[in-house]
């Protein structure tokens, strides 16, 4: 840093990140305050300051020196404290700045105020577990398109911003949500995560008329009927471990992914034709029988086609084949690529196969599980192309007779695909876990 400063060599980034072996010492403050003020001279675009230690003291960063930079167009702040800094005299005003971080700061409402009056023309905010605040109210910010808040208890949120185009929310579950957006008529990405939401998602959809992409993670309560207006523009959208969903009309959807431990009684009002990319992710530990594959089926016949589907599963069952065939009345679904994966050591079920196959038609399978549920799988697929797609009751169960079975493996030394058979005895024998995949030809 003296060589920067002594030939004022021009800093574009300056990334300091402090990872203390012992109780930090304040002794090393003003050497920072001084490598800070170098990269500052020497027209700093990028300014980083991590504190990777909840030990304390925590570094009062100099903030209103930093912000006197008229170069500055990134600033991140996490871990250091802004407290007991006197609030300047003047206004301050970076106008370069463009984004804004800070994470795990000490700061109370009016250093929150200040910072956001002194760099008005930002366009990322992020703020995350500032705890110490009571209130997060964005306000005047003039081109402010990205904001991003991770809160914890019960902060009360407040966004006045006409330009917010993209907006992230991580709540906490244990608290209902305060979020107060005035103004998102711009909006065209929401973000929900670990929320307990009344009301807000309606109002937000409600004014959003632009919206695109919609993610909600762990958001309960509130849900109920979980209806989007046919007149927005939404494209992507993300429903991950949230339970209650309702109504799905989306015309324009291009792309959806829903993740959970129950299958979601989505009720499809206008299917869009425009759907390439459908990823469903499901889980089960119990309750794993002939209802579940059911309904299992029945949700997928809501999609012209998915484009994957990862199950995973603790074991599996025996599945009364016989039973399911008594509800086939619908075109057995296609799906481009089913990933199943049991988490524990399973026995051999060759029923469990039948009822896969009876729920959907996978072009592609992918298994993850010991040796012998993957010979198992490969046996019963062998059986069921042999015999013409009828199962072991004489029933025939799928509506598109299964033409070809081709097992493979990936050979990690030689980076290539390896063809088995059952009777493979390095696949058998095998008691760690194996990924094995099936091309199949309907």
């Amino acid at each position: 840093m003296e060589r920067y400063k002594e030939r004022k060599i021009p800093i574009d980034m300056f990334e300091f990140w402090m990872f203390p072996l012992k109780s930090p010492s304040r002794e090393v403050f003003p050497l920072i305050d001084k490598w800070i003020d170098t990269a500052l001279q020497n027209g700093v675009k990028d300014l980083v300051y991590r504190y990777i230690s909840s030990s304390n003291p925590l570094y009062p960063v100099p903030i209103f020196t930093i912000l006197a930079s008229k170069s500055l167009i990134k600033l991140v702040l996490a871990r250091c404290d802004l407290r007991h800094l006197a609030l300047p005299s003047g206004v301050v005003k970076c106008d370069s700045l463009r984004e804004l971080s800070v994470s795990v700061v000490r700061l109370d409402e009016n250093m929150l105020q200040t910072l956001l009056a002194s760099c008005p023309l930002i366009e990322n905010f992020i703020i995350e577990l500032c705890t110490e605040l009571k209130k997060i109210e964005l306000l005047n910010l003039q081109k402010i398109k990205s904001v991003s808040i991770w809160i914890r208890r019960d902060q009360h949120v407040k966004i006045q911003a006409p330009t917010l185009e993209h907006l992230s929310y991580f709540g906490d579950l244990k608290e209902s949500t305060v979020l107060d957006v005035v103004e998102c008529q711009n909006l065209k990405s929401l973000k929900l995560s670990h929320a307990r939401i009344s009301g807000v998602l309606e109002h937000l959809i409600s004014r959003s008329k632009f919206l695109e992409s919609l993610t909600l993670d762990r958001v309960s309560k509130g849900l109920g009927r979980f209806n989007i207006c046919e007149k927005l523009l939404l494209k992507d959208l993300k429903i991950k471990r949230c339970e209650g969903i309702g109504e799905l009309d989306a015309p324009n959807l291009v792309s959806l992914e829903y993740v959970g431990s129950q299958i979601p009684e989505l009720e499809i009002a206008k299917k869009s034709s425009q759907l390439k990319h459908t990823k469903i992710v499901l889980y089960n530990w119990n309750n794993l029988n002939v209802a579940w594959f059911r309904k299992f089926r029945n949700f997928l016949s809501n999609w012209t086609s998915c484009s994957k589907v990862s199950l995973c599963f603790s074991k599996c069952n025996e599945i009364n084949s016989k039973e399911l065939q008594l509800h086939h009345g619908i075109a057995t679904p296609q799906v481009d690529v089913l990933e199943i994966d049991f988490k524990r050591s399973s026995r051999e079920c060759p029923t469990f196969v039948d009822a896969l196959l009876w729920s959907c038609h996978p072009r592609k399978l992918e298994l993850i599980s010991i040796g012998k549920m993957t010979t198992c799988f490969i046996d019963r697929l062998m059986y069921i192309k042999s015999s013409g797609g009828y199962t072991s009751h004489g029933s025939k169960p799928w509506h598109s007779q299964l033409k070809e079975v081709k097992a493979y493996t990936f050979d990690q030394k030689n980076k290539q695909r390896v063809e088995l058979r059952s009777e493979d005895l390095a696949i058998r024998n095998r008691t760690e876990r194996v990924k094995v995949y099936f091309l199949l030809d309907w």
